[in-house]
């Protein structure tokens, strides 16, 4: 600024010192005053003319500084409060990811972990739809519609084309893909997709790469909630399961008499306890070796639990014995049902080996709460005393139990 007023006022100096030499000459050479007095007055007015140009421009420069200014103020502004709005996203990005952290230590199932993401995105994502599948044997379906707001989450019964959605049919990819209006999150881990989520929005209304972002966030915390979820499963069933049958043991056994007898406490309605024993289990060992004794015991178990119906519970109670819970049943109709597992063991040879083929009985001992007992012990060892019965009575056959077989239940030995 400094530097320019010195140029104008050079150039005034410069100017002045030209017109007061052009005035000088025009009377020299005229010797006529009122034509040096008119020369010298078109010079100051070409001299004012001037001046008014050059303060005219001044102030245009300045207007347009002014003006560029403006705009840089203008657009750090626009840049601030995008940045504010960012940073404002991101606070509710953020604390939305922590409530479905918190919801993810709580769930205990694949179906938990779907109705939270349904539940938490739907809104605060602004969808119209969602969609979830997480692939298993029995693959897990999740859905909800703004229409409606209502949350669907159901077990698929096989991981059969058929029962997918079309949308997540061969969908193999791990990255995150946008088609049309719909968000593709695939869930994976070790590059392998374990589950898809589809999150549909209205029509024009795409996903900003800040949400996207988001998405992939909340991918990743899903993939680990459910091999967390997936793990403890694993785990309890490896501790609630026999290692050699394949069917609950006697821990999980006792954790299920004692969850069945309270409800039929609560409700008012009978248990029927079974109790089976191989016929001669012993002398199998002792002839054909423990090999072939495990094969009698895998093969009982899956004819066992191939006869049962949904709401009975089967476990090995140890050695060569089985325990069937079959609630809601009375002493009348769990008679017919031990005559029929009696049978499926009875009429049909166990082919243990390609050139081994057994012929196995068992005895069926059966007790019912609270006709015969009126606590979870009380109900096994009456099935149990049923059992002697059968055994000491001539085998292959079933026993309902009597009062009266408590009183030598101490001296009880079977084979």
């Amino acid at each position: 600024m400094r530097v320019r007023t010195k140029v104008l006022i050079v150039a005034a100096f410069f100017w002045l010192s030209l017109s007061v030499l052009s005035t000088w000459l025009v009377f020299r050479n005229t010797q006529n005053l009122a034509l040096t007095a008119l020369s010298a007055g078109s010079l100051m007015a070409l001299t004012l003319l001037a001046v008014t140009l050059m303060l005219l421009f001044q102030k245009v420069s300045v207007v347009d500084q002014q003006q560029k200014h403006i705009e840089n103020l203008r657009t750090e502004w626009q840049a601030t409060q995008e940045s504010l709005k960012q940073l404002l996203s991101q606070r509710d990005q953020l604390g939305m990811l922590v409530q479905i952290l918190h919801h993810f230590v709580l769930a205990a199932t694949r179906q938990d972990i779907v109705l939270a993401l349904l539940k938490e995105l739907s809104h605060f994502l602004r969808l119209e739809e969602m969609e979830i599948v997480v692939f298993n044997t029995n693959p897990v379906f999740g859905l909800w519609r703004r229409d409606n707001d209502e949350v669907i989450v159901k077990e698929l019964e096989n991981q059969d084309e058929d029962s997918m959605p079309n949308w997540a049919k061969g969908q193999l990819t791990c990255e995150i893909m946008q088609i049309k209006d719909s968000l593709i999150v695939p869930i994976a881990t070790d590059e392998n997709a374990i589950a898809l989520m589809k999150l549909t929005r209205e029509p024009n209304k795409p996903f900003s790469p800040d949400e996207i972002r988001f998405m992939e966030a909340v991918a990743n915390q899903t993939a680990l909630a459910l091999e967390r979820v997936r793990l403890i499963a694993f785990l309890e069933n490896l501790s609630l399961t026999d290692s050699l049958t394949g069917i609950a043991n006697r821990r999980h056994l006792e954790w299920r008499l004692n969850e069945e007898v309270e409800r039929a406490k609560r409700y008012h309605y009978q248990l029927s306890a079974l109790m089976l024993d191989i016929d001669n289990f012993k002398q199998i060992n002792d002839t054909y070796g423990h090999i072939i004794g495990d094969l009698v015991l895998q093969q009982i178990a899956q004819r066992l639990k191939g006869s049962l119906r949904r709401t009975d519970f089967l476990a090995r109670y140890g050695g060569e014995e089985f325990v069937v819970l079959a609630p809601q049943t009375s002493s009348e109709r769990a008679i017919i049902l031990a005559e029929r597992l009696r049978r499926v063991i009875l009429e049909s040879p166990m082919y243990v080996t390609d050139n081994l083929s057994l012929h196995i009985t068992v005895s069926i001992g059966v007790a019912v709460f609270p006709e015969h007992a009126q606590n979870e012990s009380d109900l096994i060892q009456a099935a149990d005393l049923a059992l002697y019965k059968a055994k000491q009575t001539g085998r292959n056959k079933v026993c309902l139990f009597e009062p009266e077989l408590a009183k030598g239940g101490e001296n009880n030995v079977r084979a």
